[in-house]
């Protein structure tokens, strides 16, 4: 019996032990939880009084009042300085691992709409308490685990057709009519933000959508007793036209377009940072950017320097389409060809937040887009992806890209990796005439090569990745995959996702 108790008393102490830390667990994780919850509601609290302090402002102004417009460089806090120009020689080999520690795949619900196409990526975007998935097709709601809540919005589209072979989006104007949204969404706490167009009654609208309501009454169909109605969730938050709508007319009635989806993915043209203020890239006058009140009334407008001058070349040469994105309710863009990137703040400051330094590599816009200026030696930024840690940039040298350069092997594609920790840029050691080649190989699990967009970066500074079951399966299978000197174990969980996917399952990878 002595042994017994000497055995049983041990266990009796670890059990209790065990349980009394697994209360404490919990309750740490509830406490936490509750922390993560509270800071959220400290946040959306402190926006909603500066969202208010301005709307108190604008509505003391008299009518027509415009703001001076303010290009603003903080002293305490200048831009930062990404030097190009004198780092061509710092080349570094990265892998995954070098900025990323994780991954996660999160599998998307199929949606209860077996109408709607599930053929090409979803874009990803990022709430506090969801994850929006749209494309070319309309856009859905799901909870973090990638269960289907709502959809938004249905497309309706004609003379439209998806080349799935190519990754090509066909438009004939001949037939062309679009109702529904834009790919491009952003969020403010517990509201949703999208641009709804309507070509035939020319409707064009910011609407706003509380996520936290199940959408029941939501009209998804056009209804021709009603046509100004909209096909869609939400309200109307800014009406682009000011009522005054004009139906769809294409510049060439019988001309087509075709572009890949992922293009559209990275514009924004549209923004709202408040209920306030609107702002647009889309300027008639050629401005850079211009800020609106929510009655279209103008409240600052940023002169755009780089124009062509008394350009006499007949065809023009274009591939700087400049950068735009969100980070933190916040809009960044650069201009084209322009080497600074902005943050705008309401009403009228825009702030300069990084310089990219190209030195004797810059060129102008009068030069780039003459076809027969000679390009070799010049840079130009193309890609730009801002993560908490680190910037990933793409840019182009010798030569535009395009099908004649890649055959010729006269432009170079370069990337590069500046840490904001270390504040220093180092470039991806890449072979740059290798057009093909993917990085930065994944050493994590041995799937999927990972260099982000900026529309790929979430609000928890993740790298969000779209696939298809197709692509994973692909992947699997494939010598690269099999051959990877990933951990093993990390590789079977891909292997394991593989087989419970369909070829058209919608998956989100999240490289944290």
């Amino acid at each position: 019996m002595r042994y017994f108790f000497l055995i049983i008393i041990p266990l009796l102490i670890l059990s209790s032990c065990k349980n009394k830390s697994m209360k404490l667990n919990e309750n740490d994780l509830a406490q936490k939880i509750l922390s993560e919850e509270e800071i959220l509601a400290q946040k959306e609290e402190l926006r909603l009084k500066k969202e208010q302090e301005l709307a108190d402002s604008l509505a003391k102004l008299p009518k027509g009042f415009r703001f001076e417009s303010v290009r603003k460089t903080d002293a305490s806090n200048p831009p930062i300085v990404i030097d190009i120009a004198n780092r061509m020689d710092s080349i570094k080999e990265f892998k995954l691992s070098d900025v990323a520690q994780s991954i996660e795949y999160i599998k998307m619900q199929n949606l209860p709409d077996s109408s709607i196409a599930n053929n090409i990526n979803y874009k990803y975007y990022m709430t506090d308490k969801h994850i929006v998935a749209s494309n070319l097709y309309g856009i859905h709601l799901f909870t973090k685990n990638g269960e289907f809540k709502n959809t938004i919005v249905k497309n309706q589209l004609s003379g439209v057709k998806y080349k799935e072979d190519q990754n090509q989006v066909l438009v004939y104007y001949s037939e062309y009519a679009k109702i529904g949204g834009s790919p491009n969404v952003w969020s403010r706490g517990g509201q949703l933000y999208y641009n709804y167009r309507n070509t035939n009654t020319g409707q064009n609208y910011i609407m706003e959508v509380d996520c936290s309501k199940d959408l029941i009454n939501t009209q998804y169909q056009f209804d021709p007793e009603n046509p100004l109605a909209v096909s869609g969730a939400g309200k109307v938050l800014v009406d682009l036209n000011r009522g005054q709508n004009k139906p769809f007319k294409a510049p060439y009635p019988n001309g087509m377009s075709s572009f890949s989806p992922q293009n559209t993915y990275q514009y924004i043209g549209i923004f709202t940072p408040d209920r306030n203020t609107y702002f647009s890239r889309r300027s008639r006058k050629g401005n850079m950017l211009e800020i609106f009140n929510t009655k279209g009334d103008t409240l600052a407008e940023f002169t755009k320097f780089e124009r062509l001058v008394n350009f006499k070349a007949r065809a023009i040469r274009g591939f700087d389409y400049g950068t735009q994105y969100e980070k933190d309710g916040n809009y960044y863009f650069r201009s084209d060809y322009n080497d600074t990137i902005f943050r705008v703040i309401p009403p009228n400051i825009i702030k300069p937040e990084y310089v990219i330094k190209l030195g004797k590599h810059k060129v102008s816009k009068q030069d780039a887009s003459h076809p027969k200026f000679d390009l070799k030696g010049k840079i130009v930024p193309q890609e730009w992806a801002d993560g908490k840690d680190f910037i990933f940039i793409e840019l182009t040298a010798d030569d535009n890209y395009c099908p004649n350069s890649r055959k010729k092997k006269s432009v170079r594609m370069l990337y590069a990796i500046y840490s904001k920790k270390n504040q220093k840029l180092n470039f991806v050691k890449y072979d740059p005439y290798n057009y093909e080649m993917d990085l930065l190989e994944n050493d994590i699990d041995g799937g999927f090569a990972v260099w982000p967009s900026s529309y790929m970066v979430n609000r928890e500074n993740n790298i969000m990745v779209s696939l298809l079951g197709r692509d994973i399966k692909e992947k699997v299978n494939s010598d690269e995959f099999k051959n990877s000197t990933a951990p093993a174990a990390n590789k079977e969980k891909l292997i394991q996702l593989a087989k419970t996917c369909s070829d058209t399952d919608q998956v989100l990878m999240l490289v944290k």
